[in-house]
């Protein structure tokens, strides 16, 4: 098959792989670019499984890569979140990724994970390969690759359960409604729709406003987004509900450039996590 008919069927379940496995959108797209210059240069009209093939360089390329991060993620200013993906219409990658475990609380979870544990898991539990496959994609035995999975779903029973959750419409409802709470100044619906324990995450990255610690209570989590939704207003922001990893989530965006963007974890009709991206680098691939 030629590179380009290989890079027009794949590319879109690789970065797929690559965006789940690392959290992020550029280094994702990096090793998949990488990978395709590799097949490139090989000849690999002799393997027997393309798709396999090129599965097997993305996935053990991003855990050489998770290996590496480890200290800098560790030393991060404040909490570290995934890089936002702004899933559009019409695109190869939305139509392979929309609603399909990528939201920021299952790719939150996958962060417990050790880089072999999360590869297992994704190709197993979301990608919903056979243990064949990912023993010839890992280099494992089928027998320690079902070992992994197993010890994951004991030791993170709430991962299989969110990967596996159906999409609710009601969360996207949920959501709008909250936006248009936020809007309005409707401080009553606002405090309806939080959990009392809500959680939110901010991710300045030491660059920009953020909180360094994690927002308890919803109390402290609606003034947080109060301050900062009124700090971008003095700067004439746009605010734009968009797709953020397949679910309703928020885009401001400044003078110049994408300033944050915003998602949730709703259950039960009630938002129990926000999570706000500030990090200009983690923005660099976000257009309004």
């Amino acid at each position: 098959m030629e590179l380009q008919n290989l890079y027009s069927q794949y590319q879109p379940l690789l970065f797929s792989i690559a965006y789940r496995m690392l959290g992020t959108v550029s280094d994702a797209e990096d090793i998949v670019h990488d990978v395709y210059l590799q097949a490139g240069e090989k000849t690999i009209e002799h393997v027997e499984n393309e798709k396999a093939y090129l599965c097997k360089m993305v996935t053990n390329k991003c855990i050489d890569l998770l290996k590496s991060a480890g200290h800098k993620r560790e030393v991060y200013t404040g909490p570290w979140l995934p890089e936002p993906l702004i899933l559009n219409d019409n695109d190869p990658i939305t139509e392979v990724m929309n609603g399909e475990a990528i939201s920021f609380a299952i790719l939150m979870m996958l962060e417990h994970l050790k880089p072999v544990e999360r590869a297992v898991f994704i190709l197993r539990e979301v990608l919903d390969y056979d243990y064949s496959t990912i023993s010839q994609i890992l280099n494992r035995s089928e027998s320690n690759c079902r070992k992994i999975v197993s010890r994951v779903k004991n030791k993170f029973p709430l991962i299989k359960e969110e990967v596996q959750a159906p999409k609710d419409p009601e969360i996207d409802k949920t959501i709008q409604t909250f936006v248009l709470a936020l809007h309005q100044g409707n401080i009553q619906k606002i405090e309806e729709l939080l959990r009392q324990d809500v959680t939110l995450y901010s991710d300045g990255g030491g660059k920009v406003y953020a909180a360094l610690k994690p927002v308890y209570s919803k109390e402290r989590v609606f003034r947080f987004i109060r301050n900062l939704l009124s700090h971008n207003d003095k700067k004439q922001a746009i605010i734009k509900i968009v797709n953020v990893n397949g679910e309703t989530g928020l885009l401001v965006k400044g003078d110049d450039n994408v300033k944050t963007v915003i998602s949730f974890h709703v259950k039960n009709d009630q938002i129990v996590e926000i999570y706000i991206v500030r990090n200009p680098e983690k923005l660099k691939h976000v257009y309004l």
